[in-house]
């Protein structure tokens, strides 16, 4: 626990630098195994013959400068050695070797000490390299009795000319590959900051607005999923509020009819309680009304409540309604139920209060009713219908607000509210239509 504390705190803090981190340590990684092997089997090879071929030139010349008996084969040797193997050879009568040759200077490649290595094995007596005195030259100075013989060997004959390309392209693919992934790298995260930022920034009560879509699949749906859960947020805050500013004026006019007739009961004198049967009457009527308005306004407030979805029989669950909205009066003229529907993930009570509310309302301001229920790809979708006066066009969408209805009878105006909170928190829709009965066509789509 304590190790992986402290690996956590070298590591980035925000979630781009850890992939960039995480798809640069694998880029290394390769590389460095591709590098390891151009090094243990193609340069290391190439490397090895050719300094195994120029120290055999060098030992030869030197074997045969040794045992040369006069000046003019020495340097008919010498001559020979520059025209036919490109070794410019110098004698350096009466010198000694110097030991201070860095004989291990900075060499891309192992071609240094194979070339040591060589010489070693071939040459009986001292000998010295230099690597940087010349730029394109490298001096091989060989001790003998009288002198020294330095050879000046062309660095082109020891070296393969695409090692420096190579490394470039190794280096080069590297960058660009990394530069790449994080450009696109950038793009992905770029969404995610957005969506971050606009997450925070609801999360302290203010609005971010309507979150563009953008970024792969799993980001546009993430984008969606908030806005749409903004757009819930925002809608019952509304409701809340709009439920806090009419509770008072709801039950103002049943708490003064209230007040008006307890004020005048009789406060003196014998009460004659038949005469008062007719206030009493009322006044229950009243705590009645009241008593209706604050279920009514507890259940919008509790909306689909604390239930937990869980998987039920759509059949069933359909079947109970309707059946219990028979009981009630409802006339059904037919009630179309598949018994194909399949099972789903809901919250069982809360779509049945949808569906008693919807066909009770049937029953009250229609006369006969019709349901259909019908199996879709996507959800089930219900159709009823009632062949009561219906709602004007223009009412149709002010009726989901609360307190509003659609028509001059009484109500609390939260019933539609109350169904369309509930389907909605389903991720579905509720929808209202002319009825080919000539009522009303309420269509309730759930989604599987």
């Amino acid at each position: 626990m304590a190790v992986d504390r402290k690996v956590r705190r070298f590591l980035p803090r925000s979630l781009l630098a850890r992939s960039l981190l995480m798809i640069s340590i694998p880029l290394l990684i390769t590389q460095a195994i591709s590098l390891e092997l151009f090094y243990g089997t193609f340069l290391n090879t190439v490397s090895r013959r050719l300094t195994d071929a120029v120290s055999g030139e060098v030992s030869f010349v030197v074997q045969q400068y040794s045992n040369a008996s006069s000046e003019q084969y020495k340097t008919f040797l010498l001559d020979n050695a520059q025209q036919n193997l490109q070794l410019n050879v110098k004698w350096l009568a009466n010198q000694k070797l110097k030991v201070d040759i860095n004989r291990n200077a900075m060499v891309l490649g192992p071609v240094d000490e194979l070339l040591d290595r060589g010489l070693d094995d071939r040459l009986d007596v001292p000998f010295a390299t230099d690597w940087r005195s010349y730029t394109d030259q490298v001096v091989v100075s060989v001790q003998l009795k009288y002198g020294i013989l330095e050879f000046l060997v062309p660095k082109k004959k020891l070296t393969a000319g695409s090692v420096w390309l190579f490394v470039v392209w190794i280096v080069g693919s590297a960058l660009l590959l990394f530069l790449i992934t994080a450009v696109f790298a950038w793009v992905q995260f770029r969404a995610i900051r957005r969506l971050s930022k606009a997450v925070e920034k609801f999360g302290k009560g203010r609005d971010p607005g309507l979150l563009n879509p953008v970024g792969s699949k799993e980001l546009r749906n993430a984008a969606i999923s908030f806005n749409v859960m903004r757009e819930r947020i925002l809608r019952f805050i509304k409701q809340r509020t709009v439920i806090l500013a009419s509770v008072s004026h709801d039950l103002r006019t049943p708490l003064t009819r209230l007040r008006l007739s307890l004020a005048m009961l009789p406060q003196k004198g014998v009460i004659n309680a038949e005469d008062q049967v007719a206030d009493i009457t009322e006044m229950i009527a009243d705590t009645e009304e009241m008593e209706q308005m604050i279920s009514g306004y507890l259940s919008f407030a509790r909306g689909e409540g604390t239930e937990e979805p869980k998987m039920t029989d759509m059949v069933q669950l359909t079947e109970d309604v309707v059946a219990a909205a028979y009981r009630l009066g409802t006339v059904f003229i037919s009630a179309n139920i598949p018994a194909s529907l399949p099972d789903m993930m809901i919250r069982s009570h809360s779509i049945r209060r949808v569906l008693g509310n919807i066909l009770e309302n049937a029953r009250r301001h229609g006369g006969q009713v019709n349901i259909e229920v019908k199996d879709q790809d996507r959800g089930i979708l219900y159709i009823i219908d009632d062949n009561g006066a219906g709602i004007p066009e223009e009412k149709r969408e002010s009726v989901f607000i609360p307190f509003e209805t659609g028509n001059s009878q009484k109500g609390t105006g939260l019933g539609l509210a109350i169904a369309k909170n509930i389907v909605q928190a389903h991720g579905g829709d509720i929808e209202l239509k002319n009825s080919p009965l000539g009522g009303l066509r309420v269509l309730i789509f759930i989604p599987k």
